[in-house]
């Protein structure tokens, strides 16, 4: 267990229990490497920058900024949707990644990234699936829970709040126009953008505590696994926008020298847009 101070609230690392990994299914000889880098993205197994989830939280002023932040973040295909609801003393927000792309939050068939849970005033961040290895302890953030559970009273009990499905396509627009911008990538001279933050993030974590790390990224849902297994054998995962860091993955090193990504974490680990292959 390894236990780190941040501002404001502390890092704590928590050991998972090796299982057996994802059952994935095959693809075409042709495709099958790229198929399988893929596969091994973050963004496919659902792996997201937990630090700057805590840190948009934090600092949000509306659930909308929110929700906006986690999508920039976030470098899945899918958006990532919300919902919060109380229980007594307990507050509790959870995020999704909308697996079926139908705009709204369905828990059998989308994929559950983390959850924040407030009591006593006291906030606690903990991931889901590929970010399960995260807990993280502090304050801050109120404003967005008395938002969300006090919307409640318009909603007639249940979940307080969810994402509108009548902003899942504004919030895909938002998020596709980041993601061309030098913000999102970085570039070649200006340094990274959310990508390079992202690799740092992978990079501190595994550091940190590799097997817990490494462990998450086995475990995942059934949902997520079936997702996975549906994009390689039908061929969608050529048309995703997420990228392959030549530093991760089985096969990362060897694509390397396909040129045209844009800079991710430094060194090797260099993002490889497939829509650029």
């Amino acid at each position: 267990m390894v236990k780190r101070k941040g501002m404001g609230m502390s890092l704590l690392l928590v050991a998972g229990t090796m299982v057996a990994g994802p059952v994935i299914a095959g693809c075409s000889s042709g495709s099958s490497a790229s198929a399988a880098q893929w596969a091994a993205t973050e963004g496919a197994i659902g792996r997201i920058n937990m630090d700057a989830v805590k840190e948009a939280f934090e600092k949000s002023k509306t659930v909308e900024e929110f929700e906006k932040r986690l999508n920039e973040i976030y470098e899945g295909d899918r958006i990532v949707l919300i919902r919060a609801k109380e229980e007594g003393t307990v507050r509790t927000i959870e995020a999704f990644e909308d697996l079926n792309g139908d705009g709204e939050m369905d828990p059998s068939q989308d994929d559950l990234l983390f959850t924040i849970t407030n009591e006593n005033n006291s906030n606690n961040l903990q991931g889901h699936g590929a970010n399960r290895h995260y807990s993280s302890f502090g304050g801050g953030g109120n404003f967005l829970f008395t938002y969300l559970i006090f919307s409640s009273l318009t909603r007639g009990g249940g979940y307080g709040y969810f994402t509108p499905r009548s902003r899942a396509g504004q919030m895909q627009t938002q998020r596709d126009n980041y993601r061309n911008s030098s913000a999102y990538a970085g570039g070649r001279s200006g340094g990274g953008g959310q990508v390079k933050r992202n690799s740092d993030y992978y990079n501190r974590q595994k550091a940190a505590n590799g097997t817990a790390y490494n462990s998450a990224g086995r475990q995942l849902s059934t949902s997520r696994q079936s997702y996975i297994g549906t994009q390689r054998t039908s061929g969608a995962f050529r048309t995703s926008n997420t990228g392959v860091r030549s530093g991760f993955g089985k096969f990362g090193g060897a694509s390397a020298g396909r040129g045209g990504g844009a800079s991710g974490g430094g060194g090797a680990q260099v993002i490889l847009r497939l829509d650029r292959w």
